[in-house]
């Protein structure tokens, strides 16, 4: 079978639809799935769900397909964002039938071209460790189809969006007077981003509002870059903040009032205020955000804790912890203090953040600007797959024996006289990052070469 094992990555399955990936790869990855569930499980029943892009339906017929060839029901909850589908499996934990695990079909923020699968556990969290065995099962094994094949049923999507609404209203105050920008960018949000704000007491106005997975007018990942027509309805109207999804509605990318993107970090500062207790005041945050965090989070009652980058590993950080929250510079928020479930929910924390809003007396750009702000930059280079992590070691030990304060969680990242840098190899790509901050810009171009020398050196010392 000429399947690339270059598919199977750290978080998920991915690649593009009708080349790397198809039905075909779909339904066996869903036998896969089946047997790895078979190892302690006789039986039982799985819940699965997908995105908007073109491919999302066919994609989510294969791999129920193959779960229950494999022998377990699979429960179809159609098109609606990932953490209402992981919300849905993890409800189901508490009840008297609950789920083995979940499948949900997306490639997040990648290009139409682009589709995947991801793995949840019963609580709605995502596989890490399981997904180094799925993948050897898939590759090294001869996969057993059951003697009696299991059920497919479709679940009524709309009763899962009204059930995650009914929670959401329990869980977030109200939110009228104030006046939100929507752009789900024609992602999965569109079913229901506009419905929650609207619910809660927002007046609401939406750009990118129909689901399309050919995404015409603007790429899925909603970084700044991206968000030229919201930040133009920001700049044009009178709204206290807007926000844009990314294709699954997994991450949630804030514009202030004067019509500026705020980093993740500020948004994370600001709602930490109203989620840490005293029972609950560890924040998490991954080893390239902002060291703004270490000087506002213990302002505000909180413990800083660095974590490795990758929600999937988060979640299981969070569960270590007990954490209020967690940030990841990629635009992913966690808030089990007021979900009560641990996977990251960007529906719910943009809700919270409108409910902070309505209550204080001081707009976002207000809010935003109390926080400082210093110079950051991630620049990209390329490393083979085959000398990237050997690489990662030779800088560990090189900035190591120079005496500085080395973290080793997640690449290497080291903390200087007036600024950091963080040298981390990806973990889909054959590509270092090098993610650099300091206090002013000279500073930065300072720390950028020297450490760019550093690496290069690095790269000749294993080759």
């Amino acid at each position: 079978m000429n399947i690339s094992q270059d598919i199977f990555r750290a978080y998920d399955i991915r690649g593009v639809y009708g080349e790397e990936l198809d039905a075909s790869i779909g339904e066996r990855v869903g036998l896969t799935f089946g047997n790895f569930l078979r190892v302690k499980n006789s039986s039982g029943k799985v819940s699965i769900g997908c995105d908007a892009r073109v491919s999302s339906p066919e994609l989510q017929e294969a791999v129920a397909t193959g779960i229950s060839k494999a022998g377990f029901d699979v429960d179809v909850i159609g098109m609606l964002p990932i953490p209402v589908a992981n919300y849905f499996t993890w409800k189901a934990s508490s009840g008297s039938n609950p789920y083995l695990g979940g499948v949900y079909i997306t490639a997040s923020h990648n290009p139409a071209e682009y589709n995947g699968i991801r793995f949840r556990h019963p609580d709605g969290t995502g596989y890490t460790e399981g997904n180094i065995e799925i993948k050897r099962i898939f590759f090294e094994e001869e996969l057993i189809e059951s003697t009696s094949f299991g059920t497919v049923t479709k679940i009524s999507t709309e009763s899962v969006l009204d059930d995650y609404v009914n929670f959401v209203s329990t869980k977030v105050g109200s939110i009228k007077g104030t006046k939100i920008a929507l752009d789900p960018g024609n992602g999965v949000g569109c079913v229901i981003v506009e419905r929650l704000f609207q619910k809660l007491g927002a007046e609401t106005f939406s750009i990118n509002n129909v689901p399309d997975g050919t995404f015409p007018n603007r790429p899925s990942e909603p970084a700044p870059k991206n968000l030229g027509d919201l930040i133009s309805v920001m700049q044009k109207g009178n709204f206290d903040f807007g926000v844009a999804f990314d294709g699954d509605a997994d991450r949630c990318v804030f514009i202030d009032n004067k019509a500026r993107s705020v980093s993740s970090e500020k948004i994370g500062i600001i709602v930490s205020k109203s989620l840490i207790t005293p029972e609950s005041n560890k924040v998490l945050a991954g080893v390239p955000c902002s060291m703004i965090l270490e000087q506002e989070i213990p302002k505000i009652g909180g413990e800083l804790i660095w974590i490795r980058v990758g929600d999937v590993f988060v979640c299981e950080e969070l569960k270590k912890h007990n954490a209020a929250i967690a940030i990841e510079i990629s635009a992913h928020f966690f808030a089990p203090g007021l979900t009560e479930f641990i996977f990251d929910d960007p529906l719910i924390f943009s809700l919270t953040l409108a409910e902070h809003i309505a209550k204080s007396d001081l707009t976002l750009a207000n809010l935003s600007d109390e926080i400082p702000s210093y110079p950051y930059e991630e620049l990209k280079f390329t490393c083979l797959d085959s000398i990237k992590f050997k690489v990662n070691d030779n800088l560990e030990k090189t900035f190591t024996s120079m005496g500085y304060k080395v973290e080793t969680i997640d690449g290497v990242k080291i903390w200087l006289d007036e600024g950091w840098v963080l040298l981390r190899p990806s973990n889909t790509q054959p590509v270092i990052r090098m993610f650099v901050e300091a206090t002013d810009k000279d500073r930065l171009e300072e720390i950028k070469k020297e450490f760019q020398a550093h690496f290069e050196e690095a790269v000749r010392a294993v080759s």
